[in-house]
């Protein structure tokens, strides 16, 4: 059988997929694509788990190198090991699709369509506002997208400089980064670029973080920015078909 660099890939993809097969691990890594650091117990809340079994949950994520553990003072935390590891989670989102059980509750509704509409995905924008953001790049000559990849122009660089959104250089990894988007099964960008995009709009109060966990408000400042740097109507999510 041959392998790459000496490793089983085959044998590797099969127990990356055995750990995300479980729906508790499963259930922990979408909680944890909000690029926040959780505890244990918060986790356990989150997906109705007691605190024996998410703490056998967790070890098997940190042993797979799906999460990585923080520790500050007498308190641990657990969050995602790197975006790559984002990545996976929200491409798999985008093949599985939205589940097929139904909503119910007006809550549960607008949850849904705030998600749907802006949130974070790890440290990027995701939803139907973040590949409106690619598109608009896109046609402005700011990224070109083509075979699943996403490139900055000179253009697109200038721009960001403009604006005062520091992308840090590297060169081991692009600056910008194509994302399957989960539910608009379209393009958002990932990467520095969007990492930095990202913080720069929450510095500027553009954007905030919203309930659910995940979920991104666009402020009043917020909707000009985008109207008047990308031509961008921000709509209220909760009023979307």
């Amino acid at each position: 059988m041959t392998t790459m660099c000496g490793l089983d890939t085959g044998s590797d993809i099969s127990q990356l997929a055995s750990v995300l097969a479980d729906a508790t691990r499963a259930k922990v890594c979408v909680a944890l694509m909000d690029g926040c650091a959780w505890t244990a117990g918060e986790l356990a809340h989150h997906t109705q788990t007691s605190p024996q079994a998410m703490s056998s949950c967790l070890t098997r994520l940190e042993d797979a190198r799906i999460i990585s553990r923080i520790r500050q003072g007498r308190h641990q935390y657990v969050q995602l090991s790197d975006e790559r590891m984002a990545r996976v989670i929200e491409f798999l989102g985008s093949v599985t699709g939205p589940s097929d059980a139904p909503v119910t509750g007006y809550r549960q509704v607008r949850a849904d369509q705030r998600l749907r509409y802006a949130r974070s995905c790890y440290n990027h924008i995701a939803g139907h506002l973040g590949v409106d953001i690619a598109q608009h790049l896109e046609h402005r000559d700011l990224i070109t997208i083509e075979d699943g990849s996403i490139r900055l122009t000179g253009n697109g660089l200038q721009w960001f400089e403009d604006e005062g959104i520091s992308i840090p250089e590297s060169r081991t990894a692009p600056r910008i980064k194509a994302c399957l988007d989960w539910t608009e099964r379209h393009f958002h960008i990932g990467g520095y670029a969007g990492s930095a995009l990202l913080s720069y709009l929450l510095d500027q109060r553009f954007i905030e973080k919203a309930a659910p966990k995940r979920a991104l408000h666009v402020t009043a400042a917020g909707r000009e920015w985008f109207s008047k740097e990308l031509d961008i109507t921000v709509v209220d999510p909760t009023a979307r078909a």
